[in-house]
Order: C-alpha cells, then sequence, then structure tokens
C-alpha cells in the first residue's frame, strides 16, 4: 500500500529536511556549514525575511478637513496675464 502522503507547512518540511540531511540532529542543523544549500536560512523552521507591517496613516482629523476647505484658493484664469 502507498504511503499517505501529509501536507505540511512549507517550513516545516524544510526543517523536517534539513533534520534528515544532518542525520536527525538538531544541533547538527543549527550548526549546519552548507552556506551554498537553498534551504540554509530557512533550516530553522523559521521565516528570516518576515514581512513588514505598514504604518496605517491615521485618516484627517474632521477640524482639519473643515478648515481646509475654508482658506482662500489662488486660480488662474487664462495662461496670459492682461
Amino acid at each position: 500500500m502507498a504511503k499517505k502522503r501529509t501536507l505540511r507547512n512549507p517550513l516545516k518540511a524544510i526543517r523536517a529536511k534539513c533534520l534528515e540531511c544532518c542525520g536527525g540532529s538538531p544541533k547538527e542543523v543549527r550548526l549546519c556549514p552548507d552556506f551554498s544549500c537553498a534551504l540554509h536560512p530557512f533550516r530553522t523552521g523559521t521565516n528570516p525575511f518576515p514581512r513588514r507591517k505598514r504604518k496605517a496613516t491615521p485618516p484627517p482629523a474632521a477640524s482639519e478637513t473643515a478648515n481646509a476647505s475654508l482658506k482662500p484658493r489662488e486660480v488662474q484664469l487664462s495662461l496670459f496675464q492682461d
């Protein structure tokens, strides 16, 4: 009978592969000297490049938007001044 394939988190799958490569020793995975391996940055089972959360800019206060509409504006009526 075929072995049932279990779905894993990609980072956990990478960690399992690194453990297999290093003979099952977590210490050897931490000390892995193979920097040419594409999985090397992910060998600890964590993402070394976490996404940064965007800083949400708060909407302008109601008093600021009300005052902005009351400010006088200069309007240029034509390109040529008489």
